[in-house]
């Protein structure tokens, strides 16, 4: 059984300066060999420990609708109407980008499963739920899909769930009907909601389930006489924020398979189970010791991959090599993305 020393010494002996990228591809190759499918990386470092990437990173390690450039390079020069499997971490981000990649992905393939190795959340959960089958172990999370809302009042950025916010309104109306002289104590608060805020609140949650719902309907359940209630539930569990009381709670896989979920139990696979183990602590060491922040990459050597140029001696090692660096390549002939960017030419 390998381990995370055993992948990070693989790294050492090839001794070159490329050595991550080598090993973190050769795993996604023999993740291929075993299930005899096309894979793609979609992954980001967004739990990583290192705090002086993470204050320049930001933002840029959700979903976003620039990764449909991503997704696009990754898939475009794969077999259409095949299966494909993605290997997915993320903390999620938008949902409509979510919905632009899945209209992609759709198109291209016919049968898409997706591979939770560690934590995929939000409006990753959703990207999930567009998939035939999960694969999962123990270790494996998702994350409800309530949305959050993002408002800025006296130059403070105001995060909160949207449910929350028309509970809290609710409550507001409530109390000052019972008892008008409860008024002065709600007004600060209620000064922060803007008048579209609740019709908001609920377009957003109204968006969340319905996606869930219908790619659930369309894909997992397809052909299944109770696709309908089978996708309903899922979509409304999930997007309740009241049944986690945090948008950060584990969903793992006992509590999906209970609601229905199809999920393959990766520990029932032990060679497909080592493989992608293998592959996530390339993924892993390549975040902890590069300028790294978002792979998104095929078995084929294409990839767009965001990167920092952090100096590498500022970055904290994490048991792994330090001469290692990251070098994007594209068969394309496209340069390496930089800070979310493509250089010029």
């Amino acid at each position: 059984m390998s381990s995370w020393n055993s992948v990070q010494e693989e790294i050492v002996r090839l001794n070159r300066s490329d050595a991550i990228d080598v090993v973190r591809r050769q795993k996604i190759t023999d993740v291929q060999n075993i299930t005899g499918r096309s894979l793609v990386v979609y992954a980001t470092d967004f739990i990583t420990p290192n705090p002086l990437k993470a204050q320049f990173t930001g933002n840029l390690t959700i979903i976003s609708l620039a990764d449909k450039d991503g997704f696009d390079e990754v898939t475009r020069n794969l077999p259409h109407g095949a299966g494909i499997d993605i290997l997915l971490h993320s903390p999620g981000g938008s949902a409509e980008a979510t919905e632009s990649i899945v209209a992609l992905l759709r198109d291209r393939f016919s049968h898409i499963r997706f591979i939770i190795p560690n934590v995929a959340k939000s409006a990753a959960t959703m990207l999930a739920m567009s998939g035939e089958v999960l694969l999962m172990d123990e270790r494996s999370e998702l994350g409800p899909t309530d949305p959050q809302m993002t408002f800025v009042q006296d130059g403070r950025t105001i995060f909160a769930p949207a449910q929350a916010i028309k509970d809290q309104f609710k409550a507001a109306q409530d109390e000052i009907n019972g008892d008008p002289k409860k008024l002065p104590a709600w007004v600060p608060i209620l000064g922060w909601y803007g008048p579209a805020l609740l019709a908001q609140c609920d377009n957003h949650l109204a968006l969340a389930k319905e996606l869930v719902f219908k790619w659930l309907e369309q894909y997992m359940f397809a052909d299944e006489p109770d696709a309908n209630q089978k996708a309903e539930r899922i979509a409304t569990y999930l997007a309740n924020h009241n049944n986690f009381r945090s948008h950060g709670r584990r969903v793992g896989m006992a509590e999906l398979q209970a609601l229905g979920v199809k999920i393959l139990d990766l520990r029932t696979v032990p060679d497909l189970h080592e493989a992608i183990r293998d592959l996530y602590t390339a993924i892993t060491l390549t975040f902890a010791n590069t300028g790294a922040y978002k792979i998104v990459e095929n078995g084929n050597n294409e990839a767009m991959i965001g990167m920092l140029q952090i100096a590498q001696q500022q970055i904290p090692q994490q048991q792994a090599p330090q001469s290692a660096s990251m070098i994007t390549q594209h068969q394309n002939g496209r340069r390496p993305v930089r800070n979310g960017r493509k250089k010029k030419k």
